[in-house]
Protein backbone atom coordinates (compact mmCIF):
# COMPACT_ATOMS: atom_id res chain seq x y z
CA UNK A 1 0.00 0.00 0.00
CA UNK A 2 1.06 3.34 -0.57
CA UNK A 3 2.10 4.98 2.50
CA UNK A 4 -0.18 8.30 2.93
CA UNK A 5 0.90 11.84 3.56
CA UNK A 6 -1.53 12.31 6.63
CA UNK A 7 -2.52 9.97 9.17
CA UNK A 8 -6.09 11.31 10.46
CA UNK A 9 -6.92 9.98 14.27
CA UNK A 10 -10.14 10.26 15.70
CA UNK A 11 -10.75 8.36 19.11
CA UNK A 12 -14.57 7.53 19.62
CA UNK A 13 -16.79 6.28 22.58
CA UNK A 14 -20.06 6.60 21.94
CA UNK A 15 -19.94 9.01 19.25
CA UNK A 16 -22.98 7.27 16.94
CA UNK A 17 -24.73 10.57 17.57
CA UNK A 18 -22.17 12.84 15.71
CA UNK A 19 -19.43 10.21 14.40
CA UNK A 20 -20.99 10.38 10.85
CA UNK A 21 -21.17 14.07 9.74
CA UNK A 22 -17.27 13.77 11.37
CA UNK A 23 -15.84 11.28 8.76
CA UNK A 24 -17.99 12.73 5.86
CA UNK A 25 -15.90 15.98 6.81
CA UNK A 26 -13.10 14.10 6.13
CA UNK A 27 -13.67 12.36 3.46
CA UNK A 28 -14.56 15.90 1.84
CA UNK A 29 -11.38 17.20 2.35
CA UNK A 30 -9.62 18.88 -0.59
CA UNK A 31 -6.67 17.01 0.33
CA UNK A 32 -7.31 13.64 -0.48
CA UNK A 33 -3.75 11.98 0.45
CA UNK A 34 -4.44 10.42 3.71
CA UNK A 35 -5.91 7.37 6.13
CA UNK A 36 -8.28 8.10 8.89
CA UNK A 37 -8.21 6.01 11.74
CA UNK A 38 -11.05 5.70 14.23
CA UNK A 39 -10.27 3.95 17.21
CA UNK A 40 -13.25 2.44 19.23
CA UNK A 41 -12.71 2.69 22.84
CA UNK A 42 -14.69 -0.36 23.74
CA UNK A 43 -17.99 2.14 22.32
CA UNK A 44 -21.13 -0.01 24.22
CA UNK A 45 -23.67 1.77 21.42
CA UNK A 46 -22.83 1.42 17.26
CA UNK A 47 -20.35 3.79 16.57
CA UNK A 48 -18.33 1.40 15.17
CA UNK A 49 -21.33 0.16 12.53
CA UNK A 50 -22.19 3.95 11.81
CA UNK A 51 -18.55 4.89 11.24
CA UNK A 52 -18.45 2.40 8.56
CA UNK A 53 -21.17 3.50 7.23
CA UNK A 54 -20.63 6.92 6.57
CA UNK A 55 -17.13 5.60 4.80
CA UNK A 56 -19.45 4.32 2.33
CA UNK A 57 -16.67 1.60 1.61
CA UNK A 58 -13.94 4.33 1.34
CA UNK A 59 -10.53 2.09 2.01
CA UNK A 60 -9.20 4.94 3.72
CA UNK A 61 -10.93 4.42 6.73
CA UNK A 62 -10.02 2.51 8.87
CA UNK A 63 -11.14 1.04 12.42
CA UNK A 64 -9.06 -0.52 15.53
CA UNK A 65 -10.47 -1.22 18.40
CA UNK A 66 -9.00 0.08 21.67
CA UNK A 67 -9.63 -1.35 25.37
CA UNK A 68 -11.48 1.20 27.18
CA UNK A 69 -9.44 3.39 28.86
CA UNK A 70 -9.79 6.93 27.63
CA UNK A 71 -8.74 9.26 24.84
CA UNK A 72 -4.72 9.17 25.37
CA UNK A 73 -5.30 5.14 24.86
CA UNK A 74 -7.33 5.22 21.80
CA UNK A 75 -5.22 7.88 19.97
CA UNK A 76 -2.07 5.77 21.17
CA UNK A 77 -3.45 2.88 19.34
CA UNK A 78 -4.50 4.90 16.22
CA UNK A 79 -0.69 6.17 16.07
CA UNK A 80 0.70 2.61 16.50
CA UNK A 81 -0.73 1.57 13.27
CA UNK A 82 -0.84 4.94 11.21
CA UNK A 83 1.80 5.65 8.40
CA UNK A 84 1.61 9.55 7.50
CA UNK A 85 4.53 11.71 7.31
CA UNK A 86 1.78 14.07 9.48
CA UNK A 87 -0.62 13.44 12.20
CA UNK A 88 -4.42 15.40 12.40
CA UNK A 89 -6.38 15.29 15.30
CA UNK A 90 -10.08 14.58 14.24
CA UNK A 91 -12.16 14.09 17.56
CA UNK A 92 -15.34 12.30 16.64
CA UNK A 93 -17.52 15.09 17.40
CA UNK A 94 -15.91 17.81 15.79
CA UNK A 95 -16.25 18.47 11.68
CA UNK A 96 -13.32 19.91 9.49
CA UNK A 97 -13.74 22.56 6.47
CA UNK A 98 -13.52 21.23 3.38
CA UNK A 99 -9.89 23.16 3.25
CA UNK A 100 -8.78 21.97 6.63
CA UNK A 101 -6.51 19.54 5.54
CA UNK A 102 -4.82 21.30 2.59
CA UNK A 103 -4.55 24.66 4.38
CA UNK A 104 -2.52 22.96 7.19
CA UNK A 105 -0.32 20.74 5.22
CA UNK A 106 1.00 23.76 2.96
CA UNK A 107 1.94 25.83 6.08
CA UNK A 108 3.96 23.15 7.55
CA UNK A 109 5.27 22.65 3.95
CA UNK A 110 6.14 26.33 4.34
CA UNK A 111 7.40 26.19 7.68
CA UNK A 112 10.09 23.03 8.08
CA UNK A 113 10.54 23.74 10.82
CA UNK A 114 7.20 23.85 12.66
CA UNK A 115 6.30 21.09 14.72
CA UNK A 116 2.86 21.15 15.06
CA UNK A 117 0.34 23.53 13.26
CA UNK A 118 -2.89 24.50 15.44
CA UNK A 119 -6.50 26.02 13.57
CA UNK A 120 -8.60 27.96 15.24
CA UNK A 121 -12.23 27.07 15.07
CA UNK A 122 -15.77 27.90 15.60
CA UNK A 123 -17.44 26.80 18.75
CA UNK A 124 -20.94 24.58 17.93
CA UNK A 125 -22.83 24.78 21.17
CA UNK A 126 -22.39 26.32 24.73
CA UNK A 127 -22.18 30.23 25.74
CA UNK A 128 -19.82 30.80 22.82
CA UNK A 129 -21.91 29.28 20.07
CA UNK A 130 -21.05 30.69 16.51
CA UNK A 131 -18.08 32.32 17.84
CA UNK A 132 -13.97 31.24 16.95
CA UNK A 133 -12.13 29.80 19.77
CA UNK A 134 -9.19 32.60 19.03
CA UNK A 135 -10.52 36.37 18.97
CA UNK A 136 -8.27 36.88 15.91
CA UNK A 137 -8.71 35.34 12.63
CA UNK A 138 -6.21 36.07 9.73
CA UNK A 139 -2.73 35.38 9.93
CA UNK A 140 -0.24 33.12 11.57
CA UNK A 141 1.51 33.03 15.23
CA UNK A 142 4.66 31.29 16.46
CA UNK A 143 4.41 30.60 19.86
CA UNK A 144 7.15 30.08 22.75
CA UNK A 145 6.93 27.66 25.35
CA UNK A 146 5.69 30.60 27.47
CA UNK A 147 2.94 31.33 25.46
CA UNK A 148 1.62 27.82 26.35
CA UNK A 149 2.00 28.13 29.61
CA UNK A 150 0.17 31.45 30.33
CA UNK A 151 -2.49 30.46 28.40
CA UNK A 152 -3.39 26.92 28.00
CA UNK A 153 -6.00 27.38 24.91
CA UNK A 154 -3.37 28.92 22.47
CA UNK A 155 -3.39 25.28 21.21
CA UNK A 156 -6.66 23.77 19.77
CA UNK A 157 -7.21 20.52 19.44
CA UNK A 158 -7.98 20.98 15.44
CA UNK A 159 -4.09 20.26 14.88
CA UNK A 160 -1.74 18.71 12.74
CA UNK A 161 1.87 17.26 13.49
CA UNK A 162 4.88 15.66 12.23
CA UNK A 163 5.97 11.91 12.95
CA UNK A 164 8.91 13.41 14.29
CA UNK A 165 7.28 14.58 17.63
CA UNK A 166 6.11 11.88 18.54
CA UNK A 167 9.07 10.02 17.85
CA UNK A 168 11.02 11.95 19.81
CA UNK A 169 8.28 13.10 22.92
CA UNK A 170 6.63 9.64 23.00
CA UNK A 171 3.04 9.38 22.57
CA UNK A 172 -0.01 10.82 24.74
CA UNK A 173 -0.09 9.95 27.92
CA UNK A 174 -2.33 7.11 29.37
CA UNK A 175 -2.44 7.87 32.74
CA UNK A 176 -4.26 11.18 32.05
CA UNK A 177 -8.49 11.08 32.14
CA UNK A 178 -8.34 14.45 30.80
CA UNK A 179 -5.97 17.99 29.31
CA UNK A 180 -3.70 15.11 27.86
CA UNK A 181 -3.29 17.38 24.16
CA UNK A 182 -1.77 20.47 26.57
CA UNK A 183 0.39 17.85 28.63
CA UNK A 184 1.31 16.67 24.96
CA UNK A 185 1.64 20.75 23.30
CA UNK A 186 3.74 21.46 26.39
CA UNK A 187 6.00 18.14 25.56
CA UNK A 188 6.52 19.15 22.32
CA UNK A 189 7.32 22.68 22.72
CA UNK A 190 10.14 21.72 25.37
CA UNK A 191 11.66 19.39 23.04
CA UNK A 192 12.24 22.40 21.15
CA UNK A 193 9.42 21.78 18.61
CA UNK A 194 7.86 24.88 17.12
CA UNK A 195 4.36 25.68 17.08
CA UNK A 196 2.39 27.53 14.82
CA UNK A 197 -1.04 28.74 15.41
CA UNK A 198 -2.98 29.17 12.19
CA UNK A 199 -5.27 32.26 13.25
CA UNK A 200 -7.74 31.52 10.17
CA UNK A 201 -11.18 29.09 11.75
CA UNK A 202 -11.00 25.84 9.54
CA UNK A 203 -13.27 23.51 11.69
CA UNK A 204 -16.38 23.62 14.00
CA UNK A 205 -15.62 22.47 17.72
CA UNK A 206 -18.26 21.11 19.62
CA UNK A 207 -19.50 22.08 23.15
CA UNK A 208 -21.92 19.62 24.64
CA UNK A 209 -23.83 20.52 26.94
CA UNK A 210 -23.65 19.56 30.65
CA UNK A 211 -22.98 20.74 33.73
CA UNK A 212 -20.93 23.59 33.35
CA UNK A 213 -19.60 24.33 36.86
CA UNK A 214 -18.66 20.38 37.34
CA UNK A 215 -16.53 20.61 33.84
CA UNK A 216 -14.98 23.63 34.50
CA UNK A 217 -13.82 21.73 38.36
CA UNK A 218 -12.63 18.65 36.14
CA UNK A 219 -10.86 20.86 33.72
CA UNK A 220 -8.77 22.82 36.21
CA UNK A 221 -7.86 20.27 37.72
CA UNK A 222 -6.43 18.55 34.98
CA UNK A 223 -4.25 21.10 33.60
CA UNK A 224 -3.13 21.92 37.57
CA UNK A 225 -1.90 18.70 37.30
CA UNK A 226 -0.28 18.77 34.04
CA UNK A 227 1.71 21.90 34.77
CA UNK A 228 2.45 20.40 37.97
CA UNK A 229 4.07 17.40 36.29
CA UNK A 230 5.29 18.96 33.13
CA UNK A 231 7.07 21.19 35.15
CA UNK A 232 9.21 19.48 36.90
CA UNK A 233 10.75 17.77 33.77
CA UNK A 234 14.37 19.03 32.76
CA UNK A 235 14.93 21.27 29.68
CA UNK A 236 13.69 24.76 28.24
CA UNK A 237 10.53 24.37 30.65
CA UNK A 238 12.66 24.55 33.61
CA UNK A 239 13.07 28.73 33.06
CA UNK A 240 9.74 28.58 33.48
CA UNK A 241 9.45 27.42 37.16
CA UNK A 242 8.25 30.96 38.36
CA UNK A 243 5.58 31.12 35.28
CA UNK A 244 4.34 27.93 35.98
CA UNK A 245 3.97 28.60 39.91
CA UNK A 246 2.26 31.82 39.00
CA UNK A 247 -0.14 30.06 36.65
CA UNK A 248 -1.00 27.26 39.24
CA UNK A 249 -2.23 29.75 41.58
CA UNK A 250 -4.37 31.52 39.58
CA UNK A 251 -5.83 28.33 38.46
CA UNK A 252 -6.45 27.32 42.75
CA UNK A 253 -8.13 30.43 42.51
CA UNK A 254 -10.54 29.77 39.52
CA UNK A 255 -10.94 26.06 40.69
CA UNK A 256 -12.28 27.37 44.09
CA UNK A 257 -14.43 29.64 42.43
CA UNK A 258 -15.68 26.76 40.09
CA UNK A 259 -16.21 24.77 43.22
CA UNK A 260 -18.11 27.34 45.21
CA UNK A 261 -20.77 27.78 42.07
CA UNK A 262 -20.67 23.75 41.62
CA UNK A 263 -22.18 23.96 45.52
CA UNK A 264 -24.59 26.83 44.92
CA UNK A 265 -26.03 25.33 42.16
CA UNK A 266 -26.45 22.27 43.48
CA UNK A 267 -27.77 24.59 46.46
CA UNK A 268 -26.08 22.51 48.46
CA UNK A 269 -25.28 25.43 51.53
CA UNK A 270 -22.89 23.58 54.03
CA UNK A 271 -20.71 22.72 50.39
CA UNK A 272 -20.46 26.17 49.37
CA UNK A 273 -19.71 27.52 52.70
CA UNK A 274 -16.72 25.44 52.87
CA UNK A 275 -16.04 26.88 49.55
CA UNK A 276 -16.32 30.24 50.03
CA UNK A 277 -13.77 29.33 52.98
CA UNK A 278 -11.19 28.22 50.76
CA UNK A 279 -11.55 31.05 49.15
CA UNK A 280 -11.22 33.58 51.13
CA UNK A 281 -8.16 31.82 52.31
CA UNK A 282 -6.78 32.14 49.09
CA UNK A 283 -7.25 35.71 48.16
CA UNK A 284 -6.29 36.65 51.61
CA UNK A 285 -9.90 38.64 51.17
CA UNK A 286 -11.36 39.92 54.54
CA UNK A 287 -14.78 40.61 53.17
CA UNK A 288 -14.85 36.69 52.08
CA UNK A 289 -13.84 36.08 55.18
CA UNK A 290 -16.84 38.03 57.12
CA UNK A 291 -19.26 36.43 54.38
CA UNK A 292 -18.20 32.82 54.99
CA UNK A 293 -18.39 33.65 59.53
CA UNK A 294 -21.63 34.78 59.01
CA UNK A 295 -23.17 32.32 56.50
CA UNK A 296 -21.82 29.55 58.61
CA UNK A 297 -24.51 30.27 60.82
CA UNK A 298 -27.27 31.12 58.49
CA UNK A 299 -26.29 28.93 55.35
CA UNK A 300 -29.35 29.32 53.74
CA UNK A 301 -28.30 32.80 53.59
CA UNK A 302 -25.80 32.35 50.61
CA UNK A 303 -28.05 30.27 48.75
CA UNK A 304 -30.48 33.19 48.64
CA UNK A 305 -27.82 35.76 48.07
CA UNK A 306 -27.24 33.81 44.84
CA UNK A 307 -30.14 32.36 43.88
CA UNK A 308 -31.09 36.67 44.29
CA UNK A 309 -27.80 37.32 42.00
CA UNK A 310 -29.00 35.19 39.55
CA UNK A 311 -33.09 36.58 39.18
CA UNK A 312 -31.38 39.81 39.20
CA UNK A 313 -28.82 39.05 36.22
CA UNK A 314 -31.77 37.95 33.99
CA UNK A 315 -33.71 41.29 34.27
Amino acid sequence: MTTPLVSIITPAYNSAVYIAETIASALAQTCTDFELIVADDESTDDTIDVARRAAGGDPRLIVVSTPHGGTSIARNGALAVSRGRFIALLDSDDVWMPNYLAEQITIAERCPDGGVISANAINRGGDFDGRPIWSATEGLRTLELHDLIVDHDTVCIMSVFRREVCERIGAFNPALKSNEDYEFWLRAANAGFRIVQNLRPLAYYRRRMGSVSSDDVRMLLGIIHVLESVGAESGPIEREREAIAAKIARLQDDLATARLRSSLSRRDATDAVRRLKELSKLRGSVSLAVAAKVTQAWPELLLHAYGLRRALRKR
